[in-house]
């Protein structure tokens, strides 16, 4: 029987990264993802032009380098600090072009990467594990699935809750949303968890949804 930090790999191969390694790629990943989104934004055509002014797109990186800890309690620290690294990265190339950057924002922003790097970097693992391994325990089966209908989730809620109910931006939900059906598709590929993620899909967006509708009431 595994322990609840890990899952039995059918690869040794890909039993990921330690801590060191794992805290080294959020850091890269998350600065490189922040400057990226400076430069992006005002280059994107419409109605893409959300990616690089929304939540979900940011969650990307975080998810990914919480699926590459050997243990599950890492995965939620590297997904915290790609996410402050997305902030710090975004901002201080920011700055480093001139814009002007509100010390009030990068606070909230740091704030937010607390709770948004924790869900996403557990839910990369969890979609990383119970993807690359049978099941050891019956939770672990009931898991299966959520990890990547978490990733979906926020792709979806944030179509409804910012750009379809709060801003109207009928061209910006759709895309969203076919981002969130690419992103079904793709996650879904790895160890045949299409099914798996479908059946966490409803409470994970409603739970999402809810989660943007309290970001927006700030």
């Amino acid at each position: 029987m595994a322990s609840t930090g890990t899952l039995p790999l059918r690869s040794t191969a890909l039993r990921g990264y330690g801590p060191a390694g794992a805290l080294a790629l959020a850091v890269a990943g998350g600065t490189v993802s922040g400057v990226i989104t400076s430069f992006a934004q005002g280059l994107l055509p419409f109605p893409f032009a959300g990616f690089a002014n929304a939540v979900a797109p940011w969650l990307v990186v975080p998810f990914v380098v919480g699926a590459t800890p050997r243990r599950r309690r890492w995965a939620l620290v590297v997904g915290v600090v790609a996410c402050a690294a997305q902030v710090m990265g975004y901002y201080a190339t920011a700055h480093l072009r001139g814009f002007p950057v509100g010390t009030g924002w990068v606070l909230m922003w740091l704030a937010c990467a607390l709770p948004g790097g924790l869900a996403a970097g557990a839910a990369g693992w969890s979609w990383w594990r119970s993807g690359d391994a049978p099941a050891p325990s019956r939770w672990a089966a009931r898991e299966r699935g959520l990890g990547g209908a978490v990733l979906v989730a926020a792709w979806l809620a944030e179509a409804v809750v910012t750009y379809a109910v709060v801003l109207r931006y009928t061209g910006h939900a759709v895309a969203f949303v076919g981002a969130g059906a690419v992103t079904f598709v793709l996650l879904g590929r790895h160890g045949r968890q299409h099914g798996a993620i479908a059946r966490w899909l409803v409470p994970t967006t409603a739970l999402a949804c809810t989660g943007f509708a309290a970001l927006h009431s700030l």
